[in-house]
């Protein structure tokens, strides 16, 4: 489940860049750069700094004009299949 948040996160960010959205693509990136190394053991993974970087990159830049993947509902779901 979390590679499919990778996933979406890595769709997102082409689409971002493709539209010139360079800062939003680095906020999405920032909260998504260690996932991968943490999810394998590699690092200290937090649910709660995740959902923290998550919640914060939503609260930014998500808006009814501006929707996108809900990232913060995604690691609920993940977090209740643990």
């Amino acid at each position: 489940m979390l590679c499919d948040m990778i996933h979406d996160a890595f769709v997102e960010l082409r689409r971002l860049c493709g539209e010139g959205r360079s800062e939003q693509a680095a906020d999405l990136a920032d909260a998504f750069h260690n996932i991968s190394k943490e999810m394998h053991g590699w690092g200290s993974f937090s649910w709660g700094l995740f959902s923290h970087m998550l919640r914060g990159y939503q609260r930014r830049w998500r808006t009814d004009e501006q929707p996108g993947p809900d990232y913060v509902a995604m690691l609920i779901e993940v977090r209740c299949a643990v």
